[in-house]
């Protein structure tokens, strides 16, 4: 597990996007399926962290997906059977889809992100972007996890409860984690500021980054 953090961030992108589009041309459900859950076996494999939580969600985002497409599909008119399919399929790309970015989220930290941005010399905004994108994600799900476990210790029972009330309760962890992201965006805009971030200024890196990254500096292997 180890060596697949050290591998490069841009080798991960690119492998993710390249079975996502296998994921979305598969042409119906019995090819999705079976490949959704491929994905999600090599999550397991691979001992990605925290994937019972990733499970989770995939499946409530499966039902939502299948009950929004299978009532939008009958109501044009089109058979329950034939509806079903449609709504499988699309369930099936989207849990491929985000499966393969919740594997490059979890084997990406922020400081090989950024090294992989430098030595590949992108410019200062898709650096950014790049960065808050693949960092915020897994802050704002802590953050998440964090609100729950306030809600246990006030005595509100968000376990054993039935279906509709876990989903009432996660919908309502919506605004503290909105003020939250917000809070986060505005430190991060400060922090920025505060250290002169410039986007003209050009950026190095102090890690060796080829197709694997180098975890840190070694003492003769001079800055960069």
């Amino acid at each position: 597990m180890s060596r697949l953090h050290d591998l490069n961030f841009f080798v991960k992108l690119g492998t993710a996007f390249a079975l996502m589009i296998v994921a979305w041309l598969a042409p119906d459900w019995r090819w999705g399926i079976p490949f959704a859950a491929l994905v999600l076996a090599l999550l397991w494999v691979t001992r990605v962290p925290k994937l019972g939580g990733y499970l989770k969600g995939a499946g409530l985002l499966t039902l939502m997906v299948i009950v929004s497409w299978m009532i939008n599909l009958l109501l044009q008119g089109i058979a329950p059977l034939d509806a079903l399919a449609i709504a499988a399929k699309m369930a099936a790309r989207l849990v491929a889809t985000t499966a393969l970015f919740y594997f490059v989220m979890e084997t990406s930290t922020p400081g090989a992100i950024l090294a992989a941005c430098s030595a590949a010399r992108l410019p200062a905004v898709a650096t950014l972007v790049l960065s808050l994108l693949f960092g915020i994600i897994p802050m704002l799900r802590d953050e998440f996890e964090r609100i729950a476990d306030a809600q246990r210790a006030r005595g509100m029972e968000i376990d054993d409860v039935s279906f509709l009330k876990k989903l009432r309760f996660a919908l309502a962890r919506g605004v503290p984690l909105l003020v939250q992201a917000i809070r986060t965006a505005h430190a991060i805009s400060f922090s920025l500021t505060l250290y002169g971030f410039d986007l003209s200024r050009k950026r190095t890196t102090w890690r060796d980054v080829g197709l694997m990254v180098e975890p840190r500096m070694t003492w003769k292997d001079p800055i960069r």
